[in-house]
């Protein structure tokens, strides 16, 4: 403790007289005169070869140059500087487009995906272009059309997709809100679904092990979602969405951006009350003419409320605060039709949730510190048939983080502290043989972390880091030493290696509740709920003119390595085991993708991936259950000259998988396929009209539910998902902004 204190001292007499960098952003005006950041723009010292780009945000920062005298500019494509000032000591570039709508020839474009050959890490920004070009009603819906991170079917019952990510499921990504983890605890089972696609304004993807301040739960990357704010929002956003199955959504969006004072207001309801079976049976019932499937409902009805407030306080961008509110009540019930049965499907959450930062920004720019707390609570209920669990988290959770240089910005530091606390009551009976009630645990984590940047010209970034949690269950201390490399070898491209370890705290119920839609005898064998990995990752990004056209290319290759791993087995028919990994899991993951514009305003992006994952099981290593050993994407993106007509196509490809063992199956191993999703879009004034088709082909996967007769039976199967259990399906939807001039 003294050693982390001298430590702590040692950072806070950290002091810089003279910045050797230069720091500010990039602003596009719009044509209500609001702004927005410029992704992507060039800043540059006119006559040398001294340059950045900006990032997701806008902002850029460039060393001085020793050539004087000197002019600091900045380009992009399409568009031309309005105007430039100072304020705070931050250069602010106010671009506006210079591209003539009745011209033929486009001058350039923004990305809608962006691979960064700037950023010491390996990360994509998937930005609100690339959102819209699907319906993206949740979280988990917003990578349909990006191969980074692989949506999967849970179940044939609860109507929930969930995430892979480097071959590896989806509880192995940090995922946070603007810093501040997101998904935990008993959000595991449905949390992808609590979060409208229509509040996003961008998602950054970090492929391999993630930096250090956000977290030790990064093993296989972290996904950092950005909600709209005063500076991107529009003042009215309303977002209207129906499909055939008689799904309704609504978003509707206000924003207040005057004063020190800002506000965002975020609300969401989404409502299902039909009894939809069209697929997975041959049979018929004579109590239902218009019966077409299995007797059991493609996707549960569905009654959701999701309100979110932030409140921001600025005080001449120095003192910054904010307060942000969430409220969420959803129920569904599925199962059996209700003059077909009595197995019942039926989730309850109640969920509250609040966040406050508050950050002090020094006469030194470089310098801040910066506070963030979040306070949770979760009830839920979940009963699948005889399974029954009730659910109670109340979570507090602080975090500390400095920032400041040695000497100059060519050395950065980040240190701070966090410190989270975690009480879970469950209760859980049905098909095991030791049912519990109101059964408590309080999880204490507390730590401390430190991370060194030096950046040596733009061209070489070394990131290391080391944080160290104590964790009181284990009454044990776990270290995760982090390191990122990115070497530039020209200005189009960017080599980068990462190396490092994470840790997570498994609940092991509640993050494998979609194998509870069957029989089996449940059996949790575990000594610890600790769950630790080594990532390694290799990624070049090149980004390059082909035939006069922009194009991008990236290739990376990740290997997760698992020395602590809770494992989920359902090898053995009639049986769910939960035991520690004796030996080791593996997986290596590698992805190539590609970026052109065919021609003017036709995008063509294309992906392919390849994954080996092995777990080792109590009866020897296989492949990992239900995990494709390859998938790849197609997409094409059109637009006309004034951008009014949009055309979205995909085409995603699902290889192989490897199914458990099952007396009622006649194969273990799945059948690759192809789902195509396509929309188009058409804006006029304030409105955008989207209509679309979400799998196309109407591929499902044939009779996902075994045995499916008899739900009260050993033989009562609907986890061993590998497709969609819902076919073809259209949505419709309408897009509402209102700017103040």
């Amino acid at each position: 403790m003294k050693k982390i204190i001298f430590f702590i001292c040692l950072f806070l007499k950290i002091v810089q007289i003279n910045a050797q960098d230069i720091k500010g952003k990039v602003l596009e005006i719009g044509n209500q005169n609001n702004t927005k950041p410029l992704i992507g723009a060039n800043v540059f010292w006119e006559n040398t070869k001294i340059g950045t780009i900006t990032d997701s945000q806008g902002r850029y920062i460039i060393p001085k140059t020793t050539k004087l005298p000197a002019k600091l500019n900045v380009s992009y494509i399409g568009y031309s500087l309005k105007k430039k000032e100072i304020v705070n000591n931050e250069y602010i570039f106010y671009m506006e487009s210079s591209i003539d709508l009745d011209e033929v020839d486009i001058q350039g474009k923004k990305q809608t995906t962006i691979f960064s050959t700037v950023k010491p890490l390996n990360v994509q920004t998937i930005t609100t272009d690339e959102i819209l070009k699907a319906a993206c009603c949740n979280l988990s819906e917003c990578f349909e059309t990006n191969a980074a991170v692989d949506v999967t079917y849970s179940d044939a019952i609860s109507g929930i997709k969930t995430i892979n990510m480097l071959g590896i499921n989806g509880k192995y990504v940090q995922i946070s809100n603007e810093s501040v983890p997101l998904i935990d605890g008993l959000l595991n089972s449905y949390g992808l679904s609590y979060v409208p696609g229509s509040w996003i304004e961008s998602i950054q993807v970090t492929k391999g092990i993630g930096s250090i301040a956000n977290g030790y739960s990064s093993m296989t990357g972290q996904i950092n979602i950005e909600y709209f704010n005063e500076t991107n929002s529009d003042d009215l956003f309303l977002n209207t969405y129906v499909n055939s199955e008689g799904k309704l959504e609504n978003n509707l969006l206000i924003s207040k951006k005057n004063g020190n004072w800002k506000n965002n207001l975020f609300t969401h309801i989404s409502f299902l009350n039909r009894e939809i079976d069209h697929h997975g049976g041959t049979h018929t019932h004579e109590l239902d003419d218009n019966h077409q499937g299995d007797g059991f409902l493609d996707i549960p009805k569905t009654t959701q409320f999701n309100i979110m407030n932030k409140l921001k306080y600025t005080d001449s961008n120095k003192l910054v605060g904010s307060l942000t509110l969430k409220k969420l009540w959803e129920e569904r019930i599925g199962g059996q039709k209700e003059n077909v049965g009595n197995y019942i499907v039926n989730t309850i959450n109640d969920y509250s949730e609040a966040t406050t930062k508050t950050g002090y920004i020094f006469n030194d720019i470089d310098k801040s510190i910066g506070i963030q707390t979040n306070w949770k609570l979760h009830d839920q209920n979940i009963q699948f048939g005889k399974n029954k669990y009730k659910g109670l988290q109340e979570k507090a959770y602080l975090n500390l983080i400095v920032n400041t240089y040695i000497s100059n910005l060519k050395h950065k530091i980040v240190f701070g502290s966090s410190y989270e606390a975690n009480r879970f009551t469950e209760s859980f009976s049905g098909n095991i043989d030791s049912e519990y009630s109101d059964d408590k645990r309080l999880d204490l984590l507390s730590g401390f972390f430190a991370e060194y940047n030096y950046n040596f010209n733009e061209k070489l970034n070394i990131i290391t880091g080391l944080r160290a949690d104590y964790y009181n269950q284990q009454q044990k201390t776990y270290y995760s030493p982090r390191l990122h490399i990115k070497y530039n070898p020209n200005e189009k491209s960017a080599l980068r290696f990462s190396a490092g370890k994470g840790f997570r705290i498994s609940n092991i119920l509640i993050e494998s509740m979609h194998f509870l839609a069957n029989n089996r005898e449940i059996n949790i064998n575990t000594e610890s709920n600790i769950e630790s990995a080594i990532n390694i990752g290799l990624n070049y990004s090149y980004c390059l003119y082909l035939f006069e056209r922009e194009a991008t290319f990236n290739f990376d290759i990740y290997n997760t390595h698992f020395d602590k791993q809770v494992i989920v087995d359902v090898e053995s028919e009639g049986e769910l085991k939960f035991y520690n990994l004796d030996g080791k899991s593996y997986s290596t993951s590698a992805q190539i993708d590609f970026s052109y514009e065919l021609f003017d305003n036709l995008d063509f992006k294309t992906a392919f991936k390849i994954n080996r994952s092995l777990t080792k099981y109590s009866d020897g290593i296989k492949q990992t259950a239900l995990t494709p050993i390859s998938r790849g994407l197609i997409n094409l993106a059109y637009k006309n000259i004034k951008e009014n007509w949009k055309f979205d196509f995909t085409c995603n490809y699902i290889g192989e998988s490897r199914i458990p063992q099952h007396s009622k199956l006649a194969t273990n191993k799945s059948e690759w396929f192809t789902l195509f999703n396509t929309q188009i879009t058409n804006s006029q004034n304030n409105f955008d009209i989207y209509i679309g088709i979400e799998n196309l082909s109407n591929y499902i996967q044939e009779n996902p539910i075994i045995d499916s007769e008899n739900p009260n039976s050993d033989n009562f199967d609907a986890s061993l998902i590998y497709a969609p259990v819902m076919g073809r399906l259209f949505y419709t939807g309408l897009r509402y902004k209102f700017n103040r001039d």
